[in-house]
């Protein structure tokens, strides 16, 4: 599967910034319009969204200019429910932000989540994403690791994504499942030096393509996305840590 990188605002974000000695890798399935999201890298700030920068976090194009919130300042607006998914849906004075629901990687600062406008099944602005902070820089070359995922898809309360994917890093390969009562995600995918991983996703004939990055020392957690494209209610996010 051949890589490439195209280091604009465009379908498909795949990226990395470095910040105060970390890098926070990023990644969504598109740039809707005329109202989107967009997920990166923190910028030092004052006032009730401000913080020290270089944390992973995600902005809404119609609200404060598209400034990026660091999603932990996020998860204390919303606490997250028995299935350790935040869900945000908010009105005035932030009216147009629409609808998230986004989860944490146990122990790492790592998000992955969905959001669109209105929150319904057919919305054709259904973005999902991830971010996390300390891309992993000391990836395995040898052995192989199993994930718990989970993976978030129009979520109602009780419909997450469960599964696991198996990473063999001396073949550099990433495969796995994950489902729910709706639908099965097949994942397989090429690991890459830099941590990242990209390759292709299938719910049984639907084709689609796969990318994300590993975190943490010696790749100890991941987050991506399934994307499939002419049906963007299929996208998936997910995150999941070592067994």
């Amino acid at each position: 599967m051949k890589k490439v990188k195209v280091l604009v605002a465009a379908l498909g974000v795949l990226g990395f910034m470095a910040q105060a000695h970390a890098a926070v890798g990023f990644g969504q399935s598109q740039v809707s319009s005329p109202t989107y999201v967009k997920v990166g890298p923190t910028q030092p700030g004052k006032g009730p969204h401000g913080g020290k920068g270089g944390e992973p976090g995600i902005g809404i194009s119609s609200v404060y200019g598209g400034q990026i919130t660091g999603f932990s300042g996020l998860t204390r607006m919303a606490p997250a429910d028995s299935n350790g998914i935040h869900n945000i849906s908010m009105a005035s004075p932030h009216g147009g932000m629409g609808v998230f629901h986004f989860s944490k990687v146990a122990n790492e600062e790592v998000y992955f989540g969905e959001w669109s406008q209105t929150g319904k099944a057919d919305d054709p602005t259904h973005t999902v994403y991830y971010a996390g902070k300390d891309i992993t820089t000391n990836i395995p070359t040898d052995g192989t690791a199993t994930y718990t995922v989970t993976g978030i898809n129009q979520y109602s309360g009780n419909n997450a994504l469960s599964g696991t994917f198996t990473a063999d890093f001396g073949e550099k390969t990433l495969v796995g499942s994950m489902a729910n009562t709706a639908m099965t995600i097949d994942i397989n995918a090429d690991i890459y030096a830099d941590a990242s991983f990209e390759g292709d996703a299938k719910i049984g004939n639907l084709a689609g393509t796969t990318e994300g990055h590993f975190f943490g020392d010696n790749a100890s957690s991941l987050a991506g996305y399934a994307k499939f494209d002419g049906d963007s209610s299929k996208d998936t996010a997910f995150g999941g840590s070592k067994q």
